[in-house]
Parts: structure tokens; sequence; C-alpha cells
């Protein structure tokens, strides 16, 4: 089992199997230089199939009635971080890194891309309930394009709180 600490909140455990740390991998490593990348991707079956959870961590976030241009750019931030995690958990699932060959936990390696559902996933530590719907919205706009190119579905975008975030297993209930 294994456990990821961003500032403001632990996520897991989990199997190590099923979580590609994808921030501290050598395949990032080798390509960090100017490209924000998510936390970690998270294999999750949900009854229908295997989904992969591409999740980024915040401990805050400004607000869009305050600050709008600072609140553009965070969720240009976030964009940039989530389709770079789906991109390269993709490249390195397909072999692309050879980084991967050694790092990439065996549930990836046998993952059936063409059955494979994606979730792309915020967690914003002691946000209030209030303040996700702005963000979810912004966030689900800035990934449309990303959300129609890879035929996602509807609700592959989600921005949590940490109470949320502990209903979907994300974080251990304290």
């Amino acid at each position: 089992m294994i456990t990821i600490t961003e500032p403001g909140v632990t996520f897991g455990p989990f199997e190590a199997d099923y979580c590609y740390h994808v921030e501290k991998s050598d395949s990032y490593k080798a390509i960090i230089e100017g490209v924000m990348m998510a936390e970690f991707l998270l294999i999750r079956d949900n009854g229908k199939g295997r989904r992969v959870w591409v999740v980024e961590a915040k401990s805050s976030s400004p607000q869009k009635a305050t600050d709008k241009e600072r609140f553009a750019e965070f969720i240009g931030e976030l964009r940039d971080k989530l389709v770079n995690g789906l991109s390269l958990g993709l490249a390195a699932i397909l072999g692309r890194h050879s980084a991967a060959e050694d790092e990439l936990p065996q549930s990836f390696r046998d993952l059936d891309l063409k059955q494979a559902g994606f979730r792309l996933v915020v967690v914003i530590s002691g946000h209030k309930d209030e303040w996700l719907p702005d963000l979810d919205d912004a966030l689900k706009l800035a990934l449309h394009s990303t959300i129609k190119t890879w035929a996602l579905g509807a609700n592959s975008v989600a921005v949590l709180n940490d109470r949320m975030a502990k209903v979907h297993g994300l974080i251990a209930a304290a």
C-alpha cells in the first residue's frame, strides 16, 4: 500500500499496483522542464470496467468573483497538469518512454485502453462546497477539447474538496 502526501492532504492508502505517482516518476523527470504534471494516476474499478483517475491536488484556489485574472491562470494550470498527466500516462502505457518499463505498475501495462474510462480530478483541501461549482464549470470548459477528442464523457471532470475526496475513497477517513 502506498500513500501520497501533498500540502494539506494525504491520499490513499492505495494498492501499489493501481497507483502511478506520475509526478515523481522517472518518465516525468526526463521531460520536466516546462511541463506541469498532475500528482498521480489511479486505476479504479466501478463494477462496469476500469477507469483511470488523473488526480491533481491543491491547497487553495483563487475566487472567480474576487480575482478573475488569477482564477483564469489557475484554471489554465489545472488544465495543463491534467492533460499532461493523461498524456504521459498513456504514453507510458504505450511504451513511448523507456523509463516507464521499470516503473509503470503492471495493472497499467495490462489496461485495455479501448475499454478504459478516464476521469480528470482536482482535489482542493479545505475548500468550501459553495466554492466548487465555479471551479468545476470553468475546468470543464477549459478541458472541453480534451473531453471531446478523447470521448471522455459527461462525468469525466470533477473538482472535489477533501470531504468529497474521502467519499470517493481518495483520502482515508480519519
